[in-house]
């Protein structure tokens, strides 16, 4: 008897010294060396319950750490034996059992087949109706594993109705089998909407939605996950977690110290915000808009994830709920986040968030912009769009910054992105909105040219439209043209008559062709080879300006001495009576023009007094006065006497007439 019994002892005492060493992952290697899975497998049908309940344990560990220990138990007929002999044995055996099923089943959905296969799922829906929590929790548990890979084996474990009693065990009072038989529900109704139906069908949202109240947060966290699982796939079964009036309660739960508390909470509101814009706009009306923006600005990296896409689907919906976002501060918060995440998929969730926001109105666009949000995304175009233009950030990206470019009406919020080295995708619906603003915006014109954005305009012109710039200019810049790259000349060609090439002209048109020239790139250096060029032609026109600037300069000196008060002219005006000169002001020019008799006696007198030797003194004072040059017998008067001049020349034309 000692020998049994010794025997007895050591089976146990083996058992449970690798059930310890296979508690501890850097154990697994060495053991699986050992080839312990077949020395552990006839002790599944021991005698002796503590060697059975030991071996199972020892083998669930095993299979938990390593997948390749599960394929191997399953390739030894493990199962087979353990099913066998479930059924009948203690609340001991039954938990280690479970726990060795879960092991195997949480790796992948071949390993759940095979667990489903060997006819493990009837076995634990009977585990369910165990008397002990700790089976039915240990089942629970299993049977959601069982169940989180894809539908087909969702389907089987609700053809084993498992539902019912799992929303029995919800209602145990032992919270940790409230919290896996929860878990295992949100599992079954994630795949379709045939699943999430026959959940509610159980009326589990009326049992799951009691206990949100309760201060535990791994238990708010399942439920918040199951009713999240059940909201996202129809409108229906969003109404149906709405109808249960629990939406302050999520409110408060995204305010929980628990981070998993609050991304679950968050992800039932994106999932109830998506479906239409009365559930959104109930949201909105509840009050969801500050927790949200509030919980997006506390977390970070992929915690962000259903924030972001929840202000997403509230602005899609109206012009409205987006204002209601934007007034609820929430584009600063998407400006931070496009600077601090770096992961591709929170980007471009980020994108698309901004993009709904902004593409209702100019007043949405402007806030958007003023955030600087527009340079952020020209940004992330810039960065990958030579990486892959089908990726879903460039695609998010590119489609955000059309949707806000279209709607801005002030083009010095555009300015920033007008480059030559702007992509393409991005520049043809910048031009665009610069050629239907500019054509009715004075102003706008204006500060267009002094911000440089006619010249960049030209630029681009020269680069994607060299049609445009005109010939001289096109000739001139021909060297620079053929130095470009190849894929840009093919560009080229593509493009001449294309929308940008439009936007362009229309923005050229709406400037002097003088100005469009000034910008154009290389206009400077054309200018210095025309002056290069530039031929000095004959001496002609050079004594002809020779004697233009000296008749003007003895015009000049003339002019002085007139307006001089020592002149004899200005005494002589001095002299005369008060009425006189505004007489003679009035009426001299009219008896120099007018009176054809007197001019013509006055000169011919004048040309005999040369004849004859005699002194010309009325003509010295005509000519002083007008400063006229004399030549033969004609006489020039000045045009630029002035009033003065006029008196003077009246008094000497009537002191000859009377000598006479």
């Amino acid at each position: 008897m000692n020998v049994f019994e010794k025997y007895q002892h050591d089976r146990l005492t083996f058992v449970q010294a690798v059930a310890d060493l296979a508690s501890r992952e850097t154990n697994i290697q060495a053991l699986q060396s050992m080839d312990v899975i077949t020395l552990l497998k006839p002790l599944l049908l021991d005698s002796v319950p503590g060697v059975q309940q030991a071996a199972a344990l020892a083998l669930g560990r095993l299979a938990n750490y390593s997948r390749e220990m599960a394929y191997n138990m399953v390739n030894n007929d493990i199962l087979s034996q353990l099913i066998y002999s479930i059924s009948e044995k203690n609340h001991f055996y039954k938990k280690a059992s479970c726990f060795l099923l879960r092991a195997i089943s949480k790796h992948n959905a071949e390993l759940a087949t095979a667990v489903t296969n060997s006819g493990a799922v009837n076995a634990l829906v009977a585990c369910l109706e165990d008397f002990d929590p700790g089976v039915k929790e240990a089942a629970a548990w299993a049977i959601g594993y069982i169940a989180r890979h894809n539908e087909e084996l969702a389907q089987v474990v609700v053809d084993a109705g498992s539902i019912p009693l799992l929303v029995l065990c919800v209602q145990e009072p032992e919270i940790s089998l409230k919290r896996i038989a929860i878990s295992a529900l949100a599992d079954i109704s994630k795949h379709s909407p045939e699943m999430a139906q026959a959940v509610v069908d159980a009326d589990t949202i009326h049992f799951i939605t009691m206990y949100i109240t309760q201060l535990d947060n791994k238990l708010q966290r399942q439920i918040c996950s199951c009713l999240a699982h059940i909201a996202k796939h129809n409108i229906d079964l969003a109404e149906s977690v709405v109808d249960m009036d629990i939406l302050p309660n999520i409110f408060i739960c995204m305010k929980s110290p628990d981070p998993y508390v609050r991304k679950n909470a968050a992800s039932l509101i994106c999932e109830l915000t998506k479906h239409s814009p009365d559930l959104a706009q109930l949201i909105v009306n509840s009050g969801g808009i500050v927790p949200i923006v509030e919980y997006l600005k506390e977390s970070s990296g992929n915690a962000r994830m259903p924030a972001l896409m929840a202000l997403g689907y509230i602005s899609a919906f109206s012009e409205t709920l987006a204002m209601s976002v934007i007034l609820a501060k929430a584009v600063p918060i998407l400006a931070i986040a496009l600077d601090e995440e770096v992961e591709e998929h929170l980007l471009a969730a980020c994108s698309w968030a901004i993009g709904q926001i902004s593409r209702h109105s100019p007043d949405h666009a402007k806030i958007v912009a003023d955030n600087g949000i527009l340079i952020k995304l020209l940004c992330i175009i810039k960065a990958t769009i030579n990486e892959n233009t089908n990726s879903d950030l460039f695609v998010k990206t590119k489609r955000a910054m059309k949707a806000i470019i279209l709607k801005i009406l002030n083009i010095e919020l555009l300015d920033p992105l007008l480059e030559v080295d702007t992509p393409y995708c991005v520049l043809k619906h910048l031009i665009a909105q610069y050629a239907k603003l500019l054509p009715y915006d004075i102003a706008s014109r204006r500060a267009f040219v002094i911000s440089s954005g006619l010249a960049k305009i030209q630029q681009i012109a020269m680069k994607y439209a060299p049609q445009l710039i005109s010939a001289d200019l096109a000739s001139n810049n021909k060297t620079k043209t053929n130095e470009e790259d190849s894929h840009h000349n093919d560009e080229n060609a593509s493009l001449n008559n294309s929308k940008l090439a439009e936007a362009i002209r229309t923005i050229n048109s709406c400037y002097p062709e003088e100005i469009v020239h000034y910008y154009s790139p290389g206009y400077s250096t054309l200018l210095l080879e025309k002056l290069n060029n530039f031929k000095y032609d004959g001496t002609q026109k050079d004594e002809n300006n020779y004697e233009e600037i000296s008749g003007m300069t003895v015009q000049n000196e003339q002019n002085d001495n007139n307006e001089s008060p020592n002149s004899s002219n200005y005494n002589n005006n001095m002299n005369t009576d008060a009425n006189e000169p505004t007489a003679n002001e009035s009426g001299a020019n009219e008896q120099i023009i007018n009176d054809p008799v007197v001019n013509e006696s006055t000169a011919n007198e004048t040309a005999d007094n040369e004849v004859s030797g005699e002194p010309a003194t009325n003509e010295t004072t005509v000519n002083e006065s007008n400063g006229n040059e004399t030549s033969g017998n004609e006489i020039t008067t000045n045009e630029t006497g002035g009033n003065n001049e006029n008196i003077n020349n009246d008094e000497t034309i009537n002191h000859q007439d009377s000598s006479e």
